[in-house]
């Protein structure tokens, strides 16, 4: 019996589960996570920076949230 085409199959699927891990699931909870952290703060629009966070690719959104979303506070909150 050859074992080696099976033995291949398993790289592909931890390969296949890394890149839905990236792809789905990193957004949705970076998107969580800033949305949360920007209520806390009272940032004025908490909403489009968890949507700027979790679409925009590469985790440039998280950097422009952490650089300058993360400074903005709504002025009209006590």
């Amino acid at each position: 019996m050859n074992l080696l085409p099976k033995l291949l199959v398993f790289p592909w699927i931890f390969l296949a589960l890394l890149i839905i891990l990236l792809f789905l699931v990193a957004p949705i909870l970076i998107g969580f996570v800033v949305y949360r952290d920007a209520k806390k703060r009272h940032v004025s629009s908490p909403l489009l920076w968890a949507v700027i966070a979790a679409l925009v690719p590469f985790y440039v959104g998280l950097l422009l949230y952490a650089l300058i979303g993360s400074t903005q506070i709504d002025q009209n909150h006590p």
